[in-house]
């Protein structure tokens, strides 16, 4: 599988969150389905697969 550009990578996060947002119909679809939530697990994997989170940072790395 091709990697995808860094570039694509902010546009294709935007798209997810679009139509996991309340107002997707989208989501209403998949809400009312069985599986539903299996669906928005593997919306949320993806997304961070092109958007890792950023881990909380335990300790400062200088003081100020």
């Amino acid at each position: 599988m091709p990697e995808l550009p860094a570039d694509l990578r902010p546009l294709a996060v935007d798209a997810l969150d679009h139509v996991v947002s309340e107002r997707s119909e989208l989501a209403q679809l998949w809400a009312e389905a069985t599986n539903g939530p299996t669906w928005r697990k593997g919306i949320n994997r993806l997304r961070d697969v092109l958007a890792p989170p950023i881990p909380p940072q335990e300790e400062a790395l200088f003081d100020i």
